[in-house]
This record gives C-alpha cells, structure tokens and sequence, in this order.
C-alpha cells in the first residue's frame, strides 16, 4: 500500500528535479540558440541524475537494492516520461499559444504522474 510519506518524499524529490529541469531549460533556451527539443533533452539528462539518487535513497529507501537492479529500471522509466514529456511538450507548443515556460511546467507535472507509478511498482519495487 503507497503511504502518504511515501507520496509526500516524491514530491520532494520530483519538485527537486523538476525546478532542475525547469531551471536548465530555460537557460539554455535564454542564453544559446539550441532549439526547444535540444534544450529540452539536455536539461532531462541533468534532471534524471537528480531524480534517480533522490528517489533511490529518499524517497523508495532503495540502497539495497543494486544498481544494476534500479538503474536499468530507472533509464527505462526515465525515458519513457521523457518520451511522454518531448511528445506533450513539442504538441502544445505547436497547437496551443501559451507562453513556453507554461507549457514546460505542465508538461513536468503530467510527466511527474506517470513516472510515479512506474517508478513506485516497478524501478525502486523491493
């Protein structure tokens, strides 16, 4: 059963890692000419080293567990709400007039959700 500590410390962590991604995107957005998708791509890569030690040692409590138990869950998890937050975000931004740093956070949050649940029953399940 998920307890509401449980739930409370991703917060914490997905709150960590999403003002990482948020932060890193819009930097490189605001000082290069990387397009959204590049930019996008590198802040994941920041986020996902933030996420995965948060998670693995706040959040599930999973440090026995190997690595090479959790990690290759984790990537897998972490790409597919990578996948889900490119796909979400690039799509608002060609259909919807919204400001992107909007859009960023929105599609953070959904992805946020999703990950959740893999990474609850699948990547840190002990």
């Amino acid at each position: 059963m998920l307890s509401f500590l449980t739930f409370l410390r991703f917060g914490v962590i997905g709150g960590l890692a999403a003002i990482t991604h948020y932060s890193v995107v819009m930097l490189l957005l605001h000082l290069s000419q990387l397009p959204l998708a590049y930019a996008n791509l590198l802040a994941f890569i920041v986020a996902f080293w933030v996420s995965y030690f948060g998670h693995r040692h706040f959040t599930f409590q999973a440090q026995a567990l190997l690595h090479r138990q959790t990690l290759p869950k984790f990537f897998l998890v972490a790409t597919l709400g990578f996948i889900f937050n490119e796909s979400l975000l690039l799509i608002s931004h060609h259909f919807l007039n919204i400001p992107l740093s909007i859009l960023v956070v929105f599609a953070i949050f959904m992805t946020a959700i999703f990950t959740f649940v893999l990474n609850r029953f699948f990547a840190f399940q002990h």
